[in-house]
């Protein structure tokens, strides 16, 4: 086994699955690989000037979905490995998708699989995106691999997902909630209890409810208000076809909490696909102390 732990400065790339949803320009800052999920979607193309998400409401047909090939890593860990001495690769959850597994059997693939590190985020969207970040920093830092794998294990636990759904149709279509889970989502918000969903061991659930409000934006500012009063945390929003309340969130979060949004960004149409239209999810990660 490679010792991780040497005090001596890496040369480390990084690959990351394109779930993160971090924006083109927080890509291009930190250089980060990107490899691609796989969407088909014929609809779509049959309506090149709708977006996604105008597709789905009009059809109610829902795209197919898949992880990347071991093969798609294989390439990208030959080409970082030009540059750099290791690789360091974050995947979203295993619990949700064979990403995580193409990853790793790619890595026993190389002729020397102790330069690739795969990292389980047990996280999709704005948490995976958030200990991304995180890792780029700790790289340009010039923590060493054994380090910085440390820390992610650290932030991993900690890191927070809220997914606030306007209509449970799409996630029923695809299984991943029952019909009368959905009946019973539907009920709470009538009541103007809004239900969210949230990450349990690496899968996503619902995990809780912020009462007393039908509004998307007063029920996600209830739940960063109510942890910022803990501790100092940064904040990344995904929004699918509603970026005028994902700004609008973001300017409240900034203005009333001081709370530093890292990006605003669409979520990654495979998300989309599977959460529907009007989906707003949003994260937050602990800013560490380390003395």
């Amino acid at each position: 086994m490679t010792d991780l732990s040497n005090n001596r400065k890496e040369k480390i790339g990084l690959v990351v699955d394109d779930i993160c949803s971090l924006p083109e320009k927080i890509i291009n800052k930190y250089q980060i690989e990107i490899v691609k999920t796989k969407l088909y979607f014929p609809e779509w193309e049959k309506f090149p000037k709708k977006n996604l998400y105008q597709v789905m409401k009009e059809t109610k047909a829902y795209p197919k979905t898949s992880a990347p090939s071991p093969g798609d890593y294989l390439k990208t860990y030959k080409k970082l490995l030009e540059n750099y001495e290791k690789v360091l690769v974050i995947t979203l959850s295993s619990k949700l998708s064979a990403t995580y597994s193409s990853a790793f059997q790619a890595k026993n693939l190389m002729p020397d699989p102790s330069k690739i590190v795969v990292f389980d985020s047990l996280a999709a969207v704005v948490p995976e995106g958030l200990l991304v970040i995180s890792a780029t920093e700790l790289i340009r830092q010039g923590e060493n691999l054994g380090e910085i794998l440390k820390i992610l294990e650290i932030l991993r636990e900690k890191v927070k997902f809220f997914g606030f759904l306007e209509t449970t149709y799409w996630v029923e279509r695809i299984g991943r909630m029952t019909h009368w889970q959905g009946i019973a989502f539907q009920i709470l918000k009538g009541l103007g209890i809004q239900p969210y969903l949230g990450l349990k061991k690496g899968k996503v659930g619902l995990t809780g409810f912020n009462f007393w409000t039908r509004d998307f934006l007063k029920a996600i500012f209830n739940q960063i208000k109510h942890q910022v009063k803990k501790s100092k945390i940064r904040v990344g929003i995904n929004y699918t076809d509603n970026i005028d309340l994902a700004y609008k969130l973001k300017e409240k979060l900034e203005k009333e909490l001081g709370v530093e949004v890292l990006f605003t960004s669409l979520v990654p149409p495979i998300v989309g696909a599977n959460s529907g239209p009007g989906t707003l999810i949003t994260g937050y990660i602990p800013v560490l102390s380390r003395s």
